[in-house]
């Protein structure tokens, strides 16, 4: 039996959360390439590690802090 899953911003999510990043919900080129540069793309695992004063997450073995401009288009399967 399949656990159901539902998709949420980044900014929704609570500490410690995982999930896998769903898509990148933004037209913005400049955004797109900054996330994809750090590796963050639909089907990588990813993990809120806080919020503020920025919003700081795991990709793999990396850690990046983003702003909440650049943490709202990161849409998560959780």
């Amino acid at each position: 039996m399949n656990k159901s899953t539902y998709v949420i911003s980044l900014c929704d999510m609570n500490n410690r959360q995982e999930g896998v990043v769903a898509e990148l919900a933004t037209d913005n080129g400049s955004i797109l390439r900054k996330l994809m540069s750090m590796g963050i793309l639909p089907g990588t695992r990813i993990k809120l590690i806080q919020k503020y004063p920025s919003y700081v997450f795991q990709v793999g073995y990396t850690q990046v802090a983003v702003d909440r401009e650049i943490a709202s288009v990161i849409s998560v399967n959780l």
